[in-house]
C-alpha cells in the first residue's frame, strides 16, 4: 500500500481523479474508490497502533483505579482503626486520670490514718501511764484515806512540829498492819 501510494498517488502528478475521468468515465470513480481505500487503510495503518496504545491505557486506568479504590478502602480503614484508638486512648487516659485521684485521695486516707494510728499510739501510752499510776492510787487508797481521816479529826489542834511526829507514827502503824499508802 505504500508503494502504490508513494509512486503513483503522491509520487505521480500526472495522476489525477480530472486526468483519470477524461481519460475513462468508468475508471474515475474506480480510480477515485481505490484512492479512497488506500488513504483508509493509511489512517487505518497509522491510527491502530493508536487503538492499542488507547486500550492499554484503558486496562492501565483500570488497574490504577482499582488499586486506588484499593488504597482508598485501606487508608479509610487505617482512620478508622486510628480512630478506634484514639477513643481507646482517651478511655484509658480518663482511667489513668481517675486513678491518679483515687490514689491521691486513699493517699490522703493513708496518711490520716497513719497519723490517727500514731496519735491512738500515744494515746494508748498515755492511758496506760495513767492506769499505773491509777493502780497505784487505787492500792494506796485505804491507808491514804486512814492518814487524812485521822489528820483531819485529831491533828488540827495540834501545832505543826506535833502533827508530823502524829503523821509518822500512823505512817508506822499502817507499815505494821501492812496497809499500802503514799509518801506524799
Amino acid at each position: 500500500i505504500q508503494i502504490v501510494r508513494e509512486k503513483y498517488l503522491d509520487g505521480n502528478e500526472d495522476l489525477s481523479v480530472e486526468k483519470v475521468m477524461r481519460s475513462s468515465k468508468a475508471c474515475g470513480p474506480l480510480y477515485q474508490w481505490a484512492e479512497s481505500q488506500i488513504k483508509y487503510s493509511t489512517i487505518y495503518n497509522s491510527i491502530q497502533p493508536l487503538r492499542e496504545e488507547v486500550e492499554k491505557l484503558e486496562q492501565d486506568a483500570k488497574v490504577a483505579n482499582d488499586e486506588k479504590e484499593r488504597l482508598e478502602s485501606e487508608v479509610a480503614g487505617l482512620e478508622s482503626s486510628i480512630a478506634n484508638y484514639k477513643s481507646e486512648y482517651a478511655t484509658l487516659i480518663r482511667d489513668v486520670e481517675a486513678l491518679k485521684q483515687e490514689m491521691e485521695v486513699v493517699t490522703t486516707k493513708v496518711e490520716r490514718a497513719e497519723s490517727l494510728m500514731k496519735s491512738l499510739s500515744q494515746e494508748s501510752e498515755r492511758w496506760s501511764k495513767s492506769s499505773e499510776g491509777f493502780q497505784s492510787i487505787l492500792t494506796s487508797l485505804v491507808g491514804d484515806g486512814l492518814q487524812m481521816a485521822a489528820f483531819l479529826t485529831y491533828a488540827g489542834f495540834f501545832p505543826f512540829s506535833a502533827r508530823r511526829t502524829l503523821l509518822q507514827q500512823w505512817r508506822s502503824a499502817l507499815d505494821d498492819l501492812g496497809i499500802e499508802f503514799r509518801e506524799e
